[in-house]
């Protein structure tokens, strides 16, 4: 984001013209001329002093509201936060620039901020903290998504810092509750309810919530923030865990994630798998990715599919030869069970039709 891609966005959602000016006056950013004859002004300052003003067209006819005033401090924080990197101005210690700071594309200035943080007790070393990922539908506008991310920090009651955003990811960081210990489908985290209930009250939609833990020996939240962002994602395209998920609960789902390859290759993974996904039907699909999630346990497939052990067994019975074959051997089954997940994984994200 740049300074021109704040001066649009902002007059975007105010309806009015926008010009940002540097520390000598001169226009760096603008969406419209300056003959406007009233114009509020928004000081531009850090640690170091004036970097700048935003200006901004004031009309009687059509006051500015509170929503309005706070996305004009977010813009203002995301102006300052350019002015003050492209003018080389020494790093800002207050507590939201270097949390803005943990995330730098700079991997000293990013370990610095670590280092700060930790000695003001801001976030502490190891996995007692936690780096949340948020991803945001991408028709959400970028000072919509800032403010969202400042208004979570703000929240009485959660413990979450906003430390950036890339892409349509928004990043915050907190300490790790005891109810992050929590099932596979995301139940019991109390924060991610949280978010989910504010987007929706400020008309954002969610794709999903990714958390991973801080390791102890990392420098920074690189690392953590990395794994959120896979989680945030790979759950988005997984409804059964209802949008939310930790790093350490996707084992299975980062390993298919990672797999770099098409339906081509099914085949030469699991020959049962690519003939059951090309000629079978969807209640044969369905019947034995249950059998293989249940470990071959009749009584908890027939329970899960509702059917009779009867008609398990028919079915069952009646599937391609060589799929009846994979599940009867080992190493076979197991290869038949992956491979379903990866082919249903690979149609959910759009990989395979």
């Amino acid at each position: 984001m740049n300074l021109q891609d704040v001066v649009d966005e902002l007059a975007q959602t105010l309806g009015r013209s926008v010009i940002i000016d540097g520390a000598d006056s001169m226009a760096v950013a603008t969406s419209g001329a300056r003959a406007q004859p009233r114009r509020l002004a928004v000081p531009i300052r850090d640690e170091s002093g004036q970097l700048g003003t935003l200006w901004l067209a004031a009309e009687e006819d059509r006051p500015l509201t509170s929503a309005q005033y706070s996305v004009i401090d977010v813009a203002a924080g995301a102006a300052r936060q350019i002015l003050s990197q492209e003018a080389g101005a020494p790093e800002d210690s207050s507590h939201g620039a270097v949390m803005l700071r943990l995330l730098s594309d700079d991997a000293g200035a990013r370990r610095r901020a670590f280092a700060h943080a930790a000695s003001r007790r801001w976030i502490e070393r190891g996995e007692g903290t936690l780096v949340r990922a948020v991803a945001v539908d991408p028709d959400a506008g970028v000072l919509d998504r800032l403010a969202f991310g400042r208004h979570m920090s703000a929240l009485k009651g959660v413990d979450l810092a906003f430390i950036g955003q890339r892409d349509n990811i928004l990043y915050f960081v907190g300490r790790v509750a005891r109810t992050i210990d929590r099932p596979a489908d995301g139940a019991g985290d109390p924060t991610a309810v949280v978010l989910q209930r504010e987007a929706a009250a400020r008309g954002l939609r969610l794709h999903g919530v990714g958390s991973a833990r801080l390791d102890r020996r990392d420098e920074d939240l690189s690392v953590s923030a990395e794994q959120a962002r896979r989680a945030a994602e790979i759950v988005a395209w997984l409804p059964h865990m209802g949008g939310v998920a930790d790093f350490a609960q996707l084992g299975a789902w980062v390993l298919l994630d990672s797999i770099d390859a098409d339906g081509s290759h099914v085949g030469s993974f699991s020959p049962a798998a690519a003939k059951l996904w090309e000629e079978g039907n969807a209640l044969q699909l369905e019947t034995v990715e249950t059998f293989l999630d249940t470990c071959g346990r009749v009584r908890d497939a027939c329970e899960r599919l509702h059917i009779h052990r009867t008609t398990l067994y028919y079915r069952l019975d009646n599937l391609p030869e060589s799929v009846r074959a994979a599940i009867d051997d080992g190493m076979s089954r197991s290869a038949l069970h992956i491979c379903l997940k990866l082919l249903r994984y690979w149609k959910a994200t759009g990989r395979i039709s």
